[in-house]
């Protein structure tokens, strides 16, 4: 028995290989070179034997190997010693490892770029070592097999242990599991009887090989030295460092610019069996980095592996890799096969005619071994730098000798002939030449100017095909994809599936993507137009990454396939469907956001409009459905515009009413195309400052319109303006969308940084502009030609700034056309270049003029067919039969096509539901699909055009007539119909007809051989039967077009009742959204919906992706919303993770914990964020109690913020009850303070344990007291509140001016004069006029002017000075401007500033009061009350009143002026009845008055003696006194 043997490496080598793994320790080329030398040292001092060591090497890492091998470092030197040594030593029987590290460095150096030197020897040496080594059984020189099996070298597995960086250790350790276990190697060879083991294999090269070759051993010593050799040239060593690094640290570049991903699934794959409906449609997955992907793209554009550009089918790529992983020596002939003829080493074994007789381009086989063979032929058409094209080399895959049907074969041969003679010669001459010289040498592939494909002919060789072969010729030669050969390839290929790569295009599609500047580019269905455009994008951003990392160009894709422009995901999805779905998170909401990192964008046209609108707060809601506004929002709504008017709200909401005489003989797609694509689209409009075209101009539009009759047009214009008055106001249209952001866009520029490269796709779909098919524009709402586009950019280049300036030269967009159909066989293409020929005769300006199609295949015999007079419905059933079992009802990929929507329902319920049925623009855009077959059913027999405008055509044709293109002007857009319907196929057409309408056209197509017609007899039965997983494909794509009924159709006959129904739910949504606003049923439509929406995201739960449920949930809010039905719209938000939405909801539900919850917990937009706060701080407010306050609280940011909220909003008791709550008791005093409850507030300040609430306290409280002591009304009138207060203001902690102030203010309750005159006379002298108006008007309506009447002169003349000093003052008040708003005198009067508390107050420049508040005690409130307005007056009298400033300020004046005038009236009273002012002269001259006893005389009773010269004075000076006095009365000071 054979023994094993234990290798083992040291610790220092382990650890230093451990280094070696992506994204590892070596993340720098500093820390890559750091790691070399480690290795190279420890490889160095490594006691193992030398093919362990290489061993070890070679199985680590890729490129790790050639890294070693090409080092210049002395170490390397060292161990390439070794390496020849050892080999020398074993030269008999070398080990397999040494064979394995010979195929890699010699396959790594003809792969090196062409600017590093290498030299021819080495090419060949590598190409004659490999022919040898697959010519021979290696086991013969490896073994010896007369002796025991020599020990194998194993590598035992352990687990890896932590690195060790830097730190060497002397033990020895196994190789770590890095290094695969051999024990998978000792597999016995086909010698079994021997008992021999055979060794390792290498990855590229397998050790069970046939045949014999006894110079190998010498052959293997000789090119490792070559190789070695090699390896020392300049750039060697920086080239695999650089291959090496790229491995270890990938780029951060992602494939998808709008949403940053760690990795990607290549192949759109489903779950596997386990997920519910999705299993029916899984397959493999190959996950793999993004990095690898973009290393692969970068690597595309680099030098090829040879001077032969070689391409590869995909399906020649999945035969490849099916070899990968089971049949490593198959893979590794076929990768050596490919890479000689890519270097030009042909051979009788790898390039034999696969016939001897050839009837077109020969094609090749290469001989590969059991039994295989890899077939391919010369071809010519690829670019070079030049303007010269090469001959290359196509590869259609490997084939082994059972799977060859020469006969097949034989017809591509002659099918690829079809390309000319010239052409033939360009792929022949160099397969003669090759023949001539395959002994030996390396031949190159030759120049040539391209060919036109205008010089192909019109059918191939005469060779006969059978029917069973077209279909397959046309799948092979004009649908298969071919994929570049780089340096790269065959890695790659092991990583990724075939459709990952990028494919090969022809010359004049490479023309379009390498053109320096801006173009234009003009083909038809399946011409490359939309790769090219892609290919260009892929091609300048590599570029550009290589050129300037940091740098990223800003491109700019757009289209109107939603598919174009969102992330691939994995499965069936909603999100791939559902067209009005919308990505959250992947784009910005504004396109002046928009970053580097988004960069290639790809956006639908809509996705582009939004993101522009939103700079310029542009508001656009194209669905008719509520969507979440907050209050704020809804203020705004002016600015939004709803809903869209498509041609589906048209044909339903707008068509209907109009007049059904004007509407006569006038389809409505026909009328809203003539809306849109002309009267509001047209060039023409743009100038109107209406945006539309006048009604002259219209009828003038002849080239442009779809309608030549001047009538119609006449009646479509009158349509169009019932259009503009039926339509909601708010509503808009695709042009009325356009006409707002080309405004904006002129006004305000381009926002954000500049767009470099700008690609729009299917232009004839939008109203703007760039690639596009005009015979396509049967699209509703275009009326879109190419030559007109390129006279507006014509004219808009010329009308530039810088043009007309001098600045620059005029750059005209250069114009291509691409000719070449991919998309279908020559037995359509040929039918509908007919149908663009007879438009561009008859209808010269109704479509771009461009060079005929041409189709890759010709398969003539499956030329449209058909079937007129076919009347009985039987034979139409028996017609969609399936002919092996006689089952009614077409396959997958078979469309029933019918003019209009009702033609539909009647065939649907004529025939019952087994086929997919469209009408003719649903069909449109159903193109894509590899093998669809249509048929056209009354087509003709439900044509608006009739049999004499199809007759008109006929005759023009055949017996040249003139054709009167208004008359017969129907039967321009009949003819683009007629070319959609034919061009949705890619195989067959079927034209059915129970008329005999169609027979003229089936004339003309028969007659040119271009068509063919049933003649009788047997009915063909034309349906196929499909698999589940082709009726869920198909189900997809009709989804996608909202062809919700089709799709549910064929979810059913998928097998997947889940999806079927999600499909019929939103065909019933669709049919909602038809009903008028007022419909009654609306609603319980709507309900109904939302309900099932809303189950069959709950019963998807466990199956489905979570993606589409979440769609279904948003569905599901949305109608609920249109109910309304607030709480489960919020909830179905809630589970759509649609955050703003279901918060949103649930606020208009009136649940505002809810609402609050996840404004809290999740990201919700910020202003409807706020909304909800807002409202939810009132409505908790309104609840009163402390829970709800505290919850209120929560939603500010601090206590203060809400206690402001409060004050702000009103809520006087709620504050108090809130700083109750949290003992806030300083606060509450100064609430209490601010209501006026001052005997409160007093005791709240008390309470506090603040410092400074025993000042404030105190200060409250000389506060209250003042205002409870107000002019007259206070007066012997001490309310309960001003006792309270006095009675507070015992124990209160006040300065002594407080306390003088209190007594004061006691004093004018009780009117206690002499206290009154005391603070009189003090206020004057401080000239406190507040305080003196107040003392001395007290003084006044106390007792003291009865003092007049004393006999003493002293007193009376005090209290008239006192008198006089009163009117002094409240003329000096009156007088005084703003004299109400002087310190301290609003309390006096009982009055305060309205405005104070209000915003208005805070905009006036120096705080003037607009309106005055007057209390109930004000002394001028019953006045105010008697002539205020009855709108200004309170509801009860004992209110507050508010009126204007100066209406209260002139009140006041005049209250005062008659205070003071009726003091004057009652001093004059006194005065004339005073003693001191009437001398009684009986008693003066008898000394006796009869009076006096009896007490009837009032006057002075004096004696002559008593009447002194002072006393005189004195009693002078009193009449002078009240003069003063009395010249205080004012007139007129009634109100």
């Amino acid at each position: 028995m054979a023994s094993t043997l234990q290798v083992i490496l040291s610790d220092d080598l382990e650890t230093a290989l451990a280094k070696f793994v992506p994204q590892g320790p070596i993340d720098s080329r500093a820390t890559l070179e750091a790691a070399i030398f480690d290795l190279l040292d420890a490889l160095k001092s490594a006691n193992a034997d030398v093919a362990s060591l290489l061993g070890a090497i070679a199985y680590k890492t890729s490129g790790l190997l050639e890294v070693v091998i090409a080092s210049r470092h002395e170490a390397a030197f060292t161990f390439r010693s070794r390496v020849l040594k050892a080999l020398q030593k074993s030269s008999h029987y070398p080990n397999p490892i040494f064979t394995t590290c010979t195929e890699r460095i010699g396959a790594f150096l003809i792969s090196l770029p062409p600017w590093i030197p290498l030299d021819q020897g080495i090419m060949t040496k590598f190409h004659a070592f490999s022919a040898n080594l697959a010519s021979t059984d290696t086991t013969e020189y490896f073994v010896n097999k007369n002796a025991e099996p020599e020990p194998v070298e194993q590598f035992p597995m352990k687990p890896s242990k932590t690195l060790q960086l830097g730190k060497r250790h002397q033990r020895a350790s196994s190789v770590s599991s890095t290094i695969q276990d051999a024990g998978r190697y000792l597999t016995k060879s086909r010698r079994a009887s021997t008992g021999v083991l055979k060794p390792p294999p290498s990855p590229t090269v397998a050790t069970n090989r046939s045949g014999a070759g006894p110079a190998l051993p010498e052959q293997l010593r000789e090119c490792l030295e070559a190789y070695f050799a090699a390896c020392l040239e300049d750039g060697v060593e920086d080239y695999a460092d650089t291959n090496l690094f790229q491995l270890l640290v990938p780029p951060a570049i992602t494939l998808r610019p709008q949403e940053p991903l760690n990795e990607t699934t290549l192949e759109s794959s489903l779950p596997l069996p386990g997920g519910g409906d999705l299993a029916r449609l899984s397959s493999s997955q190959s996950t793999v980095p993004l990095h690898a992907i973009i290393r692969y793209l970068g690597d595309a554009t680099k030098p090829k592996l040879g001077e032969w550009p070689v391409v590869v089918s995909q399906r020649g790529i999945k035969h490849v890799r099916k070899y990968v992983s089971r049949d490593k020596e198959t893979f590794s002939r076929i990768e050596n096969t490919i890479r000689q003829l890519a270097m030009g080493m042909f051979s009788s074994s790898n390039h034999a005619k696969l016939m001897d007789h050839h009837h077109g381009v020969p094609i090749y086989a290469a001989e590969l071994g059991r039994s295989l063979r890899l077939l391919y032929h010369i071809d010519f058409g690829a670019p070079t730098n030049s303007k010269l094209e090469s001959q290359f080399i196509r590869i259609f895959g490997v084939f082994s000798t059972a799977e060859i049907d020469l006969n097949f074969w034989m017809a591509v041969s002659a099918q690829l002939g079809r390309r000319g003679p010239d052409y033939i010669r360009r792929c022949k001459d160099q397969g003669d030449q090759v023949l001539s010289r395959r002994s030996g040498g390396v031949v190159s592939p030759q120049l040539f100017p391209p060919l036109d494909v205008s010089q192909w002919s019109g059918r191939g060789a005469d060779v006969e095909i059978e029917d069973s072969h077209r279909l397959e010729l046309h799948r092979i030669l004009s649908l298969e994809k071919f994929v570049p050969l780089s340096h790269t390839f065959f890695e790659a290929i092991q990583r990724f599936t075939e459709t990952s790569f990028m494919f090969s295009v022809s010359g004049p599609e490479n023309r379009i993507i390498n053109h320096p500047s801006s173009c234009l580019v003009l083909g038809r269905s399946g011409t490359g137009k939309t790769t090219c455009m892609l290919f260009r994008i892929i091609g300048l951003d590599v570029a550009a990454k290589k050129s300037s990392p940091s740098h990223t160009l800003r491109q700019v894709f757009v289209t109107q396939s939603r598919t174009l422009a969102r992330r691939p995901v994995l499965g069936l999805s909603l999100l791939d469907m559902d067209e009005s779905a919308e990505e959250e998170g992947v784009l910005p909401p504004k396109f002046s956001d928009l970053e580097d990192s988004h960069f290639p964008l790809f956006l639908t046209y809509d996705q582009l409009c939004k993101l522009v609108e939103a700079d310029f707060d542009l508001q656009f809601q194209p669905s008719s459905l509520p969507s979440p506004k907050n209050a704020r929002a809804r203020a705004k709504q002016s600015s939004v515009r709803q809903p869209l008017v498509d041609f589906d709200y048209f044909d339903s909401k707008v068509w209907p009413h109009f007049n059904q005489q004007l509407k006569k003989g006038l389809h409505s797609a026909l009328v809203y195309s003539e809306f849109m694509g002309i009267i509001k689209g047209s060039e023409a409009a743009l100038s109107k400052s209406s945006r539309y075209l006048g009604r002259t101009e219209y009828e003038k539009q002849s080239n442009r319109s779809l309608l030549g009759d001047n009538n119609d047009r006449s009646k479509i214009y009158t349509l169009f303006e019932a259009y503009q008055k039926l339509r909601p106001s708010a509503a808009y249209d695709v042009a009325d969308r356009v006409h707002a952001l080309m405004n904006s866009l002129r006004e305000n520029g381009v926002p954000g940084k500049p767009i470099d490269f700008l690609y729009v796709d299917e232009a004839q779909d939008n109203l703007i502009i760039d690639a596009a098919h005009t015979a396509q524009t049967i699209s509703v709402g275009s009326a879109f030609k190419f030559s007109e586009l390129k006279a507006f950019l014509y004219r808009l280049e010329r009308n530039d700034a810088g043009v007309r300036g001098g600045g620059r030269l005029p750059v005209d967009p250069n114009f291509f056309q691409l000719s070449t159909n991919y998309r279908s066989h020559s037995g359509i293409v040929n039918a509908a270049a007919f149908i663009v020929k007879l438009l561009d005769t008859y209808f010269k300006h109704s479509i771009d003029s461009l060079a005929p199609e041409v189709a890759h295949v010709d398969v003539d015999i499956h030329r449209p067919e058909f079937f007129s007079g076919m009347s009985d419905r039987a034979d139409f059933k028996t017609f969609i039969s399936e002919p092996a079992t006689d089952t009614r009802g077409l396959g997958a990929r078979q469309v029933i096509i019918v003019r209009h929507e009702s033609a539909a329902n009647d065939l649907r319920a004529a025939i019952g539901r087994v086929a997919v049925v469209l009408t003719l623009y649903e069909s449109k855009g159903m193109e894509f699909d590899d093998s669809r077959k249509v048929l056209l059913f009354n087509f003709f027999t439900d044509s608006p055009a009739t049999a004499t405008d199809w007759r008109a055509m006929f005759l023009a044709r055949s017996e040249g007539r003139v054709f009167d293109d208004r008359r017969h002007s129907i039967l321009q857009s009949e003819l683009k119909s007629l070319y959609v319907g034919l061009t949705r196929a890619r195989e067959r057409v079927w034209i059915w007809e129970e008329s005999s309408n169609g027979c003229i056209m089936e004339a003309l197509l028969t007659g040119s051989s271009l068509a063919t017609a049933y003649n009788g007899g047997l009915i063909p039965q034309i349906a196929v039967i499909n698999h589940e997983e082709e009726w869920a494909e198909q189900a997809q794509q009709y989804f996608a077009k909202n062809l919700f009924s089709e799709a549910a159709f064929c979810f059913q006959r998928a097998g997947m009742p889940w999806w079927m129904a999600v499909a019929q739910t939103y065909k019933d949504r669709q049919e909602a959204m038809r009903l008028a606003e007022k419909d009654p049923s609306r609603s319980s439509k709507f309900r109904e919906v939302a309900q099932t929406f809303d189950r069959l995201a709950q019963g998807g739960q466990s199956k489905e992706d979570q993606e589409s449920l979440r769609l279904l949930f948003s569905n599901a809010g949305e109608c609920y919303i249109v109910v309304p039905d607030h709480l489960p719209a919020a909830v179905a938000f809630l589970n759509a993770r649609k955050y703003t939405a279901a918060a949103y909801q649930y606020r208009m539900a009136g649940c505002f914990d809810e609402a609050v919850y996840i404004v809290k917990r999740y990201t919700v937009d910020p202003e409807v964020a706020e909304n909800i706060k807002y409202a939810a701080k009132v409505s908790y407010t309104k609840g009163k109690d402390t829970a709800s306050l505290h919850k209120a609280s929560e939603l500010c940011d601090s206590k203060d913020e809400f206690v402001d909220f409060l004050v702000d909003h009103g809520f006087e008791d709620q504050r108090i009850d809130f700083l109750d709550s949290i003992e806030e008791h300083e606060k509450i005093a100064q609430v209490l303070w601010d209501d006026g409850d001052y005997v409160n507030a007093v005791l709240r300040f008390r309470e506090s344990n603040d410092p400074s609430s025993p000042r404030q306290g105190s200060q409250c409280l000389l506060e209250g007291i003042r205002s409870s002591v107000p002019l007259v009304t206070s007066y012997e009138n001490e309310s309960g509140v001003l006792s309270e207060l006095f009675k507070l203001s015992r124990t209160a902690v006040l300065t002594p001016d407080e306390k003088a102030e209190i007594r004061f203010l006691r004093a004018v309750v009780n009117l206690e004069a002499a206290e009154l005159k005391q603070y009189g006379q003090r206020c004057l002298d401080k000239q406190d006029l507040p305080g003196a108006l107040l003392a001395l008007d007290a003084w006044t309506q106390s007792t003291a002017l009865e003092s007049v009447r004393s006999t003493q002169d002293d007193e009376v003349a005090e209290v008239l000075l006192l008198c006089q000093k009163f009117g002094a003052v409240i003329n000096d008040i009156v007088r005084t401007p703003g004299f109400v708003d002087l310190p301290g005198m609003q309390h006096v009067f009982g009055v305060s500033n309205t405005s104070s508390k209000e915003p208005a107050r805070q905009a006036q420049p120096q705080n003037i009061a607009l309106q005055r508040t007057i209390r109930a005690c004000s002394f001028i409130h019953n006045v105010a009350w008697r002539v205020a307005d009855r709108e200004e007056q309170p509801r009860n009298r004992a209110d507050p009143l508010t009126l204007p400033t100066n209406r209260v300020d002139d009140m006041i004046r005049r209250a005062l002026l008659r205070r003071l005038n009726s003091v004057v009236e009652l001093v004059d009273e006194f005065a004339r009845k005073s003693r001191a002012f009437e001398i009684c002269q009986q008693f003066l001259i008898y000394q006796q008055c009869g009076g006096r006893d009896e007490g009837s005389c009032w006057k002075d009773h004096i004696l002559e003696k008593d009447l002194t010269t002072e006393r005189f004075n004195s009693r002078f000076r009193l009449h002078i006194l009240v003069i003063a006095v009395l010249n205080n009365f004012t007139a007129g000071t009634s109100d």
